[in-house]
């Protein structure tokens, strides 16, 4: 082993400064130093003069952009030592040295400083152009180097980030699957009592919907961030909206032992989509039960300030540390982890906020005095003049009559959803044929005649797309449904391109889907 390598061992690398350092570290005579300093300075750069190799050692660190050595002061101490250091920088770092020799390139070499890496040599005499020319290309490199430096920092906090979400999402798919593998177990025990079995169904049924809830904020969040979601705006009583939402966290409210309240002093009217900004109501009073304790009280608010309204959430629970409140709006950033995993969550539900909130021109903010001291967020949206506002009116589009018993066809290649979703349609009265591929279901469309396709987008063979087009020709039934594990509103509008009449996202809620069972029945009876 070389000298050079044995210092590089036992050196420690250039250091990381604790203040701004000069641009520029010059070791050389005093009245050069001073003269190319004087140059330097003319042309913005910022120098420094180190008198000796110790002073020059101490200066260097990682925010230096460059060293100027005359070649009289590069002794072979002093090249060892900055050869050994180089050699120790971050593989992102290639500190620039330029080298002032003698008009005589044989009386040094490059060959000779060749270890220093990153050389440039200038030959006295020398114009002030050429030695601003050398310094300003040593800088410049300097900075892309630092530029690569921030972006692998950046890339390296961001993989931590998705590798600690990824730990968490993992954790939170495994908590409503933990009692669904139970209840699994229990259901295959002789002589278990009904009310035990309706209880185990509750309880499967309430699990399965806390996983779609996940699914569904994942891919919110991502259709967010690539722009992909698409508002249908309409005038939304925003204080209706409210107090719709906080009755819908009344009974986790009531047994987290947490006091709702809900005050609003207008007509809080904003142009909008409703669905989304009950998922930004919703997200913000789960956020605030969730971090409260019993006793806590929750406060829900709205107010019209000139062109705007504004909605505050307010709680007397955990609050929140004062350097993670201008990054808890961002994807992947969290409270205190260990407080997060006892209450549970993915950490998104305020990054989904922050974009809806957005998508509707407005602002979202949030304050908390630290830990124990509560949480305020408010979210500002621009208002809707009250001559502008319509009431919404809900129609009621559930059926008036009992359902009759159609033929179904359900194509769907996953056999354990088959046979469950076959069971649950007969269980409903309805006749039901199974296939498990697309040119399956198009030969039983043909063959069979059904009154109702259920199908799955991921068919073997023919996809769901291609049997729903395919059904024009051969058989249409009076109502086509697209299952599909994709629901966005591009994957709803393709679904309609297709001719399918509806589109129903897995894991379906099973109401829902018999309540397109029941439309159907009652349009096309034929008595």
């Amino acid at each position: 082993m070389s000298e050079v390598q044995m210092l590089a061992e036992t050196l420690p690398p250039i250091a990381a400064a604790d203040a701004l350092c000069a641009d520029v570290l010059i070791l050389a005579a005093p009245r050069d130093a001073s003269l190319t300093r004087k140059l330097l300075n003319d042309a913005g750069v910022c120098s420094e003069y180190c008198a000796n190799e110790a002073s020059l050692m101490q200066c260097l660190s990682l925010e230096t952009g460059s060293v100027l050595v005359a070649e009289e002061m590069l002794t072979p101490s002093l090249r060892r030592h900055l050869t050994a250091s180089i050699r120790a920088q971050p593989p992102w770092s290639d500190l620039p040295v330029i080298i002032v020799a003698s008009a005589s390139a044989e009386h040094l070499p490059l060959s000779a400083v060749a270890e220093l890496g990153n050389v440039a040599m200038l030959h006295r005499p020398m114009s002030p152009d050429a030695l601003r020319s050398a310094v300003s290309a040593a800088l410049r490199a300097r900075r892309r180097q630092w530029q690569v430096r921030d972006l692998l920092r950046q890339q390296r906090e961001q993989a931590e980030r998705k590798d600690q979400f990824l730990a968490m999402l993992a954790h939170e798919l495994r908590n409503p699957l933990t009692p669904i593998r139970y209840a699994a177990h229990l259901l295959q025990l002789d002589e278990l009592p009904p009310e035990r079995q309706s209880t185990l169904a509750r309880l499967v049924d309430r699990q399965v919907g806390h996983m779609g809830r996940i699914i569904d904020q994942l891919l919110d969040v991502s259709r967010l961030t690539r722009g992909l979601v698409q508002l249908t705006r309409a005038p939304v009583n925003l204080c209706a909206l409210a107090r719709d939402t906080l009755a819908a966290h009344s009974i986790a409210a009531q047994g987290s032992g947490v006091l709702l309240d809900c005050r609003c002093d207008c007509e809080a009217w904003v142009e909008g989509d409703g669905t989304r900004l009950r998922q930004v109501i919703d997200n913000l009073v789960d956020n605030a039960i969730k971090f409260s304790s019993t006793g806590d009280q929750v406060n829900v608010s709205l107010s019209c300030e000139g062109d705007r309204v504004q909605l505050i959430v307010k709680d007397e629970g955990d609050g929140i540390e004062p350097h993670l409140q201008d990054q808890l709006f961002d994807a992947f950033v969290q409270a205190d982890r260990s407080l997060e995993r006892s209450r549970g969550g993915l950490g998104l539900g305020l990054a989904l906020v922050k974009g809806l909130v957005s998508l509707h021109g407005g602002e979202v903010s949030m304050y908390s005095a630290g830990p124990e001291q509560g949480s305020t967020f408010t979210v500002s949206l621009p208002s809707l003049r009250e001559s502008q506002a319509e009431e919404i009116i809900d129609v009621d589009t559930s059926p008036k009559t009992a359902p009759a018993s159609r033929d179904v066809l359900l194509a769907e290649d996953n056999v354990d959803a088959a046979d469950s979703l076959r069971m649950i349609l007969e269980g409903h009265g309805h006749r039901v044929a199974v296939v498990h591929n697309g040119p399956a279901a198009l030969e039983t469309l043909r063959l069979k005649r059904p009154q109702v396709l259920i199908c799955d987008i991921g068919l073997p063979g023919l996809s769901g797309y291609d049997v729903a087009r395919a059904a024009q020709g051969a058989h249409r039934p009076a109502l086509m449904l697209a299952l599909t594990g994709y629901g966005s509103a591009e994957d709803r509008k393709r679904a309609a391109d297709a001719g399918f009449d509806g589109h129903l996202a897995k894991p379906v809620a099973v109401p829902a889907l018999l309540a397109w069972l029941s439309a159907a029945v009652l349009d096309t009876d034929p008595t």
